[in-house]
């Protein structure tokens, strides 16, 4: 049983916890895990915290983590779980039966400054560009960010509802992981577009290659030498967060010690330190105004996913005209035009049906010609998804056998399947399974799948 030390003064450089149990709702890599990473640093850095230990659970957006956190019995080792907007996106986009409401919180730990890219060669200089570009034709760009939901394509909804342009005209590249692999996917073509946070961004290798446009925060960040998009003429704000919860099942004591070992953190130089080495800003009232955040973010999301976010094109004249009272005359004329329109169509109907039939075979071979298209879009899709899988199992030096099996496992075939297809012993799979954890750095079967499926078309 893990003995809590509390203490009476906030400043002491006694520990709170002797242990402390982080839970990333991700992979390694991403902004949840890098969150928990810093916040380890901090705690063992100002002795708030003797030892930490960060256990993953990725998938569905943090749908998995979230789930499995908050349906376990309650730990005797005091735990935390890391969340933030992208779960907010997901619970909305998935219609989940799990929440952060289901959680209590402890405390906004960061501020994520959104930032939009290309690449160096494209076309799309400034913001200026940007927005012209989709305004002229939204589906000639690509755009690429994090799982579903997560807070880059929440940003994009709301860029969608800010020019009063539809969800399906905004081509939305989910990578699971996100991280370099979003960047990476920029290398397809000048008219990709991603959306990430800005510290993955400045962490890029080939940050050289890229441009960076704006953020989408309402001011600046010490640090980053970006406009916001309302500096550079597009009023939009979406920032991104990350924050502690604890279960509700918690024992009271228990969530007493999280909520002053959090307090401390927030208000230490260590803390501080990892908020500027990553790029992020301190929330203003990261405690008492947490729960007011998360609320005003929840029904932001749900209002531009239901597509109810205000369109500012609708401000002013057709709004006032629609709600006066003679718009049951201009109901009535409509109508009336509608009926002369159809009753003019039908005669001229009529007299013009082979030159229907025709525009109608022509539309039919038109409708043929964009459903091949399509087709070699989504071939190319798929294709770029493998590759992406191809490039990661060989970063970890998998020997050929290693890769087969690994594809083998990720189509979901079980290793005496696997053995029989390959003409070898089952013992022998689970060997090499074995080696690849090991050289993956993920523990079993089920995270190894999740590390590459989470949101791929296979």
């Amino acid at each position: 049983m893990l003995v809590l030390l509390l203490l009476s003064v906030p400043g002491s450089a006694t520990p709170v916890f002797d242990r402390l149990v982080i839970i990333v709702p991700a992979s390694a890599g991403g902004g949840f895990d890098k969150t928990a990473q810093s916040v380890a640093k901090a705690l063992m850095a100002e002795d708030i915290v003797r030892t930490v230990e960060i256990r993953r659970s990725p998938g569905a957006g943090g749908l998995i983590g979230l789930a499995q956190f908050e349906g376990q019995p309650v730990s005797s080792e005091p735990t935390i779980f890391i969340g933030g907007v992208t779960i907010l996106g997901a619970e909305a986009e998935n219609h989940s039966t799990v929440s952060l409401a289901d959680l209590e919180p402890v405390c906004q730990l960061s501020e994520v400054a959104l930032a939009i890219g290309v690449r160096d060669d494209s076309p799309i200089r400034s913001v200026g560009d940007l927005i012209e570009a989709l305004r002229a034709d939204p589906d000639r760009l690509t755009w690429v960010g994090g799982s579903p939901g997560s807070a880059d394509e929440v940003l994009l909804w709301a860029m969608a509802a800010k020019l009063g342009i539809g969800h399906d005209h905004f081509r939305f590249i989910a990578v699971p992981g996100g991280g370099q692999q979003v960047l990476d996917r920029l290398s397809n073509g000048p008219q990709f577009v991603a959306i990430r946070s800005y510290e993955e961004f400045a962490s890029y290798p080939g940050r050289g290659k890229l441009r960076l446009l704006a953020i989408s925060t309402a001011d600046r960040f010490p640090g980053i030498a970006l406009p916001t998009l309302r500096e550079a003429g597009f009023d939009l704000v979406v920032s991104d967060w990350k924050g502690a919860f604890v279960s509700p099942k918690a024992p009271r004591a228990q969530r007493q010690a999280i909520d002053l070992a959090f307090a401390r953190l927030i208000a230490s130089p260590a803390w501080a330190h990892e908020l500027t080495e990553q790029n992020w800003r301190s929330p203003k009232d990261p405690q008492t105004g947490f729960n007011a955040r998360i609320s005003a973010d929840r029904r932001m999301v749900k209002a531009l996913l239901s597509g109810a976010a205000p369109d500012s094109r609708w401000d002013g004249g057709l709004r006032d005209l629609l709600v006066r009272p003679w718009r049951y005359a201009l109901l009535g004329f409509a109508i009336a035009a509608s009926l002369a329109l159809a009753v003019a169509w039908q005669r001229r109907s009529a007299k013009i049906k082979t030159g229907e039939l025709k525009r109608a075979l022509d539309t039919l071979s038109e409708i043929r010609a964009q459903m091949a298209t399509r087709t070699e879009a989504t071939d190319q899709d798929n294709e770029g998804e493998r590759t992406a899988i191809a490039r990661q199992m060989e970063a970890w030096g998998l020997s050929s056998a290693e890769l087969e099996i690994g594809w083998m496992i990720l189509k979901g075939l079980q290793f005496k399947e696997i053995a029989a297809a390959r003409g070898t012993s089952e013992r022998t799979v689970r060997q090499q399974a074995q080696a690849i954890y090991a050289k993956s750095g993920i523990p079993n079967r089920s995270e190894f799948s999740a590390h590459f499926l989470e949101d791929l078309r296979f």
